[in-house]
């Protein structure tokens, strides 16, 4: 079974300008900037070669590395029309992503981040994922 180096998911609140941010805007409108780390590309995303054996399953550890007013609210698979994507954890900063990785795709993944000192404004955070064929 292959495994995916670490993901990591840093938050900073009021945005950055630093390389390989992005800026969203929380549903109250506080600016919040997220950085992925890790992953196959580096930047948190998921690359994976679709292997027809069943033998292809990936599994990629998610760690949230900022603050710890931030908290995983919840994780959003969208474009996985193969249901080749799930969410494996209960821990507010960890988990990992599975990719059943038997189906070519290209699909997201969404983090969904709280901010639990700024009435829970709700941070979505997604990255690419891509089974590609062999």
């Amino acid at each position: 079974m292959p495994s995916t180096p670490q993901i990591n998911l840093d938050i900073r609140l009021n945005g950055s300008s630093d390389p390989g941010w992005t800026n969203v805007k929380a549903g109250n409108g506080t600016t919040y900037g997220y950085k992925y780390s890790g992953g196959d590309d580096g930047a948190g995303g998921l690359v994976q070669t679709v292997v027809q054996n069943g033998n292809g399953r990936d599994t990629a550890p998610f760690q949230l590395v900022a603050d710890n007013r931030y908290q995983i609210s919840g994780v959003n698979f969208l474009n996985d029309t193969q249901n080749q994507l799930s969410w494996n954890g209960n821990s507010p900063r960890a988990g990992s992503i599975v990719d059943a990785n038997t189906q070519v795709e290209t699909a997201e993944y969404t983090v969904i981040v709280s901010d639990t000192q700024n009435g829970n404004a709700l941070i979505v955070c997604d990255p690419p994922v891509r089974n590609q064929p062999t």
